[in-house]
């Protein structure tokens, strides 16, 4: 998440603005592969997973909004639309929601929660969600 949340508020090159999070602090992290398999495709989706924050959150400018949940959005956005196997729809939701709950304002968890519904049930959404939908 640190990673993400710095790529939003300062920009820079996600993966240089990893590699340095995990070497830093990686004794922390336990599974190194996810968070750089996502940033990968966090990079090669986020024009989309943008457009997709814009459609269903359209009276917040993505620009404008506060760094954290645009973080939390893009890592949501980008786990309903190239999920992993293992990852169901209801999880990355609820994981999402805690996110925002834990680092996010009192209502965070409510806005997080209302855009990556939406985007869970947009037709348009990689059809990969849909298989992840009726698990």
């Amino acid at each position: 998440m640190q990673s993400f949340f710095e790529h939003e508020a300062r920009a820079g090159d996600l993966r240089e603005i990893l590699s340095y999070n995990l070497d830093e602090y990686g004794e922390k992290i336990t599974d190194r592969d996810y968070a750089e398999n996502l940033a990968r495709k966090i990079e090669s989706n986020y024009a989309r997973i943008r457009e997709l924050i814009k459609k269903h959150a359209p009276e917040w400018p993505v620009d404008k909004m506060d760094p954290v949940e645009r973080a939390i959005l893009v890592l949501g956005i980008c786990e309903l639309t190239d999920p992993e196997k293992d990852v169901p729809v209801n999880v990355a939701i609820n994981e999402a929601i805690e996110l925002a709950k834990t680092y996010g304002d009192e209502s965070s968890g409510k806005f997080i929660n209302g855009v990556l519904n939406a985007v869970a049930h947009d037709k348009t959404v990689n059809p990969k969600s849909e298989t992840q939908k009726s698990k």
